[in-house]
């Protein structure tokens, strides 16, 4: 679908794209998929296995994900953005996310023109925190998911400053007032310059599967785009909730699409 489209993006001078949760890992990728299984039985991590075998419980759960944003990190290349990367190419774009999952950035589509807010899952961060440093989480995860493999036991990382547990540098309900925003400040500069830059020009915004779990992140703040901007358009797809208000109405369009489809992933899978 998004091939029907690719006219009306070419057209633009600028392009906005904001992707959502129809898009993020969980859908894609879940944890019992079998590119992710696969993996950790390549590397003969049996671990894994067993987890998602065993019963949900915190620690069961908090130790699944450690595999899980493990795999996300390594993964080099993953293709379900392959069609909209072709679609944006030689365009003044910027994508905005609230997913929390690293995948746009192990896509083709240009990584210093992604912003994520809510986080990646690359970093860890102090729970408390104790202060705004943020530790790559990937050789964390190594560290976790090896002593798992020998004694069956999960385990903490503890920040070397005040001893708390590391967790996540993901923007979650639960941690909201703890999350560090350093890891994505800099790109978020970057991105609200570049709307700035779209005040007058021809702006095609295209909204993929976000429904209402952060509308003030990009859903609201497109739609106060599509009203004031007269040159701008735009396009909603969103399997259930891609209706557009009265007040843009001539100035937007509503694809009744999981964003899934409107990518052409299943065909390209």
């Amino acid at each position: 679908m998004l091939q029907k489209y690719k006219e009306q993006i070419q057209d633009a001078e600028m392009v906005v794209v904001g992707i959502g949760r129809e898009l993020s890992a969980e859908k894609l990728i879940p944890k019992d998929s079998e590119e992710v299984r696969n993996y950790f039985k390549e590397r003969h991590w049996n671990g894994y296995e067993t987890l998602l075998a065993a019963e949900p419980g915190k620690e069961r759960d908090q130790m699944l994900e450690i595999y899980y944003r493990h795999y996300l990190l390594s993964v080099e290349h993953v293709p379900f953005f392959d069609e909209l990367e072709d679609a944006l190419k030689g365009k003044n774009y910027f994508i905005i996310t609230s997913n929390m999952d690293n995948l746009l950035y192990k896509s083709g589509l240009r990584s210093d023109r992604i912003v994520a807010p809510c986080g990646t899952g690359e970093f860890f961060q102090c729970s408390g925190p104790c202060e705004h440093r943020l530790y790559p989480a990937l050789t964390g995860t190594t560290d976790l998911i090896e002593y798992f493999e020998k004694t069956g036991k999960y385990d903490t990382l503890q920040c070397p400053k005040c001893g708390k547990d590391l967790v996540f540098n993901i923007r979650r309900e639960e941690t909201a007032g703890k999350y560090l925003e350093e890891g994505y400040l800099q790109l978020w500069g970057y991105y609200t310059k570049w709307l700035q830059g779209t005040i007058h020009k021809k702006v095609l915004i295209l909204e993929l599967g976000e429904g209402f779990e952060l509308p003030n992140l990009f859903k609201w703040p497109f739609e106060k785009i599509a009203f004031y901007n007269k040159k701008a358009h735009l396009i909603r797809v969103h399997e259930y909730l891609s209706q557009i208000g009265e007040d843009i109405k001539e100035k937007a369009e509503s694809v009744t699409a999981n964003s899934l489809d409107f990518l052409k992933m299943k065909e390209d899978e």
